[in-house]
């Protein structure tokens, strides 16, 4: 039995993401006014917001509204090459719905660590356990980015238990219930001996596929009991029991592997044949072993390249420590881990180094760094594309980074901050102190951390900066 989920609005937020992904192949161009879009039979219903009083996108992408686009610093409207890095400042309803004429079908790994619903957001604002709302600001997101996966894409949903069951619900209906893949648990912390009840260590992360009938395992390095050595100045895993003799129990000290000398006697020709075949293309090789002259058959695979099935639980504990070598320290509160972002992207793409990740709630930037260190491990190329909003960020290590940033560069101009140095915006806009000066944007401090991951784990790599005309 297959369970519907249910709240108000849930027509409307259906009505507005089917409309967003129509209107990108039947709406408006840049520069064009175009008929009146409303929402079916769904029109009477308010288009949903995750708060009132906010003047989204949502409420401009109805009446004579213009196809969202991408643009240029000068205004001029562009259409990114798909394997470009790009950062892209705006709302990311738009942005995903301009996305599609460079992106659609293109996608391998979405991740999103989307607003928790705690009544702390800001730009994206909520009430805190209206699952309603949130579940109308999320659909019509989740609608487009669909659209934009692979065939073989897999979506990964960040997040904790107050929206868990809710959301895994919501992609079910999205994704259909045959197409999830299961939920992953990320342990993201051990301490908390004075939780009230017990200590909550642990995220969910959600996973679904497009087509889960084309997605592939998800794989990690694989580790013991095989070794790590350098032959030829190349970091090859090495495992020297391949070929055993029998199976089941062995007594102690006795020797379990079949040595190369010996197979004709055990296994017969033919075997011999498939190991002399392996090791003419280099997949075996043979190392002396023991007293009596004889070879072991060794397999020795490139390290990038070895690979053995996830676990579903992922060990990654905070995500400023990460930062810290960047000169960042103290800008965000909660960044995500690397090593947790790295090992879900690669788990996708580790025999697919091309690859497209998509991040449309970026925040401090972590999925980028992420995909550099996995480009890192296998020599690859995947690129990222990320969204994130100018939301002003109060930190005090914000301002003082983004101003030096804009006397080294001119990039950016001075900014002011609060006392509190917290790594967080004013959830009723803009943050000030005694003059007209906003604070630093995440997004700006994201541009940044791209920048100084790119200097140290990708030297050379560029990015570009766009942002989302919505179509006003």
């Amino acid at each position: 039995m297959t369970t519907v989920l249910e709240w108000p609005g849930k027509a409307a937020a259906f009505a507005l993401g089917h409309r967003l992904i129509a209107d990108a192949d039947t709406g408006p161009g840049p520069g064009e006014r175009g008929p009146e879009h409303h929402l079916g039979d769904c029109d009477t219903e308010r288009e949903p917001r995750l708060g009132e009083g906010d003047e989204g996108p949502e409420h401009h992408l109805g009446e004579g509204a213009r196809r969202p686009h991408l643009r240029k610093d000068d205004g001029s409207s562009v259409a990114p090459d798909p394997r470009e890095n790009l950062l892209i400042v705006g709302d990311n309803l738009p942005a995903l719905q301009a996305l599609l004429a460079t992106h659609r079908g293109r996608v391998k790994v979405v991740y999103i660590d989307p607003p928790y619903n705690t009544g702390n957001a800001h730009t994206y604002k909520d009430h805190g356990h209206d699952h309603a709302s949130w579940l109308s600001f999320m659909t019509p997101r989740l609608l487009l980015a669909r659209e934009l996966m692979r065939d073989d894409g897999v979506l990964f949903l960040h997040l904790d238990d107050k929206e868990s069951a809710w959301a895994q619900l919501l992609g079910h209906e999205i994704f259909g219930e045959d197409n999830s893949l299961g939920t992953l648990i990320h342990q993201r912390a051990k301490g908390g001996g004075n939780a009230r009840s017990f200590v909550r260590g642990h995220d969910y992360v959600h996973v679904w596929a497009r087509e889960a009938s084309r997605v592939g395992p998800f794989l990690t390095e694989k580790k013991s009991p095989a070794k790590l050595e350098v032959i030829d100045g190349r970091r090859m895993l090495v495992e020297t029991d391949v070929l055993r003799a029998g199976f089941g129990r062995y007594a102690r000290g006795s020797e379990r592997r079949l040595m190369y000398e010996d197979i004709v006697a055990v296994k017969g020709e033919r075997k011999l044949a498939e190991v002399d075949a392996k090791l003419a293309s280099g997949e075996y090789i043979l190392r002396p072993w023991g007293t009596d002259g004889k070879h072991a058959v060794v397999r020795v695979t490139p390290a990038e390249k070895a690979s053995s099935k996830m676990y579903s639980i992922i060990k990654a504990l905070g995500g400023q420590n990460d930062l810290e070598p960047l000169g960042l320290a103290g800008v965000f509160s909660y960044p995500k881990p690397v090593e947790l972002v790295k090992a879900l992207v690669a788990s996708q793409t580790f025999f697919d180094p091309d690859a497209i990740v998509l991040d449309f709630f970026a925040g401090s930037g972590t999925t980028a760094q992420a995909v550099m260190e996995a480009n890192s491990r296998d020599a690859g190329t995947r690129s990222f594309v990320l969204v994130q909003t100018p939301e002003p960020l109060r930190s005090k290590t914000a301002k003082a980074v983004v101003t030096a940033v804009g006397d080294e560069t001119g990039r950016t101009g001075d900014a002011d901050t609060d006392a509190d140095g917290l790594a967080a915006a004013d959830a009723d806009g803009p943050a000030t102190t005694g003059g007209d000066a906003e604070f630093p944007t995440i997004s700006e401090l994201t541009a940044e951390r791209i920048r100084r991951a790119a200097a140290a784990h990708s030297p050379g790599l560029d990015f570009t900066q766009l942002e989302v005309d919505d179509g006003k």
